[in-house]
């Protein structure tokens, strides 16, 4: 699994978020309210949340090009969205979910734990 966080600066987050919502839950399902949506892409899935200040999304999928369409999905709604005044997603780098794993956290196959 892997995961990409991101944020978007408005005073609108709320707004966004049910904005999107609304619109994905046409093809896809969706479960939100003002301040959390749940959107379950045939690809992956993003968790949006509206803050005072910002919307962030925390996205996941099984590989990497299915998060790049996840990210795709999110980035070409939020320009639509936001046509008057363009805004755009800040992305941190993807979290693979095995880095704690494969950089010697986690399990002790030692131990066996």
């Amino acid at each position: 699994m892997i995961t990409r966080h991101g944020r978007m600066a408005t005073a609108e987050a709320s707004r966004f978020l049910t904005r999107l919502c609304y619109h994905f839950r046409r093809k896809i399902p969706v479960e939100y309210d003002e301040v959390r949506g749940d959107a379950r892409f045939p690809w992956g899935a993003c968790v949006l949340r509206a803050d005072a200040g910002q919307l962030s999304f925390e996205c996941s999928a099984d590989d990497a090009e299915a998060l790049a369409r996840v990210q795709h999905a999110i980035d070409s709604h939020v320009e639509l969205f936001s046509r008057k005044s363009p805004l755009q997603v800040v992305w941190d780098a993807p979290v693979h979910a095995d880095a704690d794993a494969a950089a010697g956290k986690g399990t002790d196959a030692r131990m066996g734990t």
